[in-house]
């Protein structure tokens, strides 16, 4: 994924199976209320995006870089959220400016039970256990369990997380399964290559378990740690209030650009890094919430040129 940890070439899939992560951060408030009850200060109403692609040679002469060459497209939707009263109803999903899928949620009262998702025909169970979200079941469209996430607490906070994968489950279902199982927790795309690396070792014969510890400072976020292999991530955040807290974030990305919103943070991500390669991130601004998201990356191809890389998510709300 060049200076981004993992690269997942199956956009529409992975965007959508994200946002089937994103109800089950729904699920996911902090401990004053009920798991499952997502109810945000201002509500979205789209996300959009722009993407462009620069080739950039090194002039020595003025040691700066110089653009020779460009490609970008339009902005466009990539999601569209849609509200009934104070429930979040359904998500279109866009690519390309085509809409590709819907993702409802299925409510008991304000407590979400339950997501469906029009094009793989899959969908998330909820288990709750008083107001504590427990489990989250992913199923296919026979109703058999593809994948399951076991959450534990240590006061308010989620302490860990263990996803394990049927052995029924196919070879391919444990690759996807785990690795989506992950950015259901992280909204991060940037550990998944863990998960899904140990699925790949699976024929499919046996199931597959991966469990992650948490550490937090002041309601964020700080790093979350493969068991197993120690491989950790960690985290910054900027002061303003995050619109996504108690959602997962979502892949909003059109390229190959994903959404580093956690569930659970009180503010937005800046950085995330691993391994000593970073990714950093800036908003702009409307009140205290993010009215857009920026990353570039950078990819230095060859001696002297380089390709620069640079997304942008805009945020709309409902004006209420």
């Amino acid at each position: 994924m060049k200076v981004k940890f993992l690269k997942l070439n199956n956009l529409v899939v992975v965007r959508l199976m994200s946002l089937l992560a994103l109800a089950a951060a729904m699920l996911l408030t902090t401990a004053c209320k009920k798991d499952g009850i997502y109810r945000p200060d201002k509500k979205l109403s789209r996300i959009a995006q722009y993407y462009e692609k620069t080739l950039q040679r090194y002039d020595s002469n003025t040691k700066m870089w110089k653009t020779i060459h460009k490609d970008s497209t339009a902005r466009r939707d990539a999601e569209k959220w849609a509200w009934n009263d104070n429930l979040l109803h359904h998500i279109d999903v866009y690519q390309n400016g085509e809409k590709v899928s819907t993702v409802a949620f299925v409510y008991d009262g304000k407590r979400l039970v339950r997501t469906n998702i029009s094009n793989t025909k899959t969908y998330i169970e909820y288990e709750y256990d008083g107001r504590r979200l427990k489990t989250m079941t992913h199923k296919n469209q026979k109703g058999e369990t593809m994948w399951t996430e076991t959450l534990e607490y240590d006061g308010k906070h989620i302490s860990s997380l263990t996803t394990s994968a049927s052995g029924a489950t196919t070879k391919a279902g444990h690759d996807l399964g785990h690795t989506l199982a992950l950015q259901a927790v992280l909204g991060d795309a940037t550990v998944a290559r863990d998960i899904a690396e140990a699925c790949r070792k699976n024929d499919g014969s046996k199931a597959t378990e991966t469990v992650w510890d948490f550490e937090w400072k002041n309601d964020n976020i700080r790093s979350v740690t493969n068991r197993e292999s120690g491989s950790k991530t960690s985290y910054r955040h900027d002061d303003k209030t995050n619109p996504l807290r108690g959602l997962l974030a979502t892949m909003t990305g059109i390229g190959e650009t994903s959404n580093d919103y956690a569930f659970a943070n009180r503010n937005n991500i800046t950085v995330a890094e691993r391994d000593g390669t970073k990714n950093s991130y800036s908003y702009t601004y409307s009140d205290d919430l993010p009215a857009s998201r920026s990353q570039s990356i950078v990819d230095h191809y060859t001696q002297g040129y380089r390709y620069v890389e640079t997304t942008i998510q805009y945020f709309e709300y409902v004006e209420e």
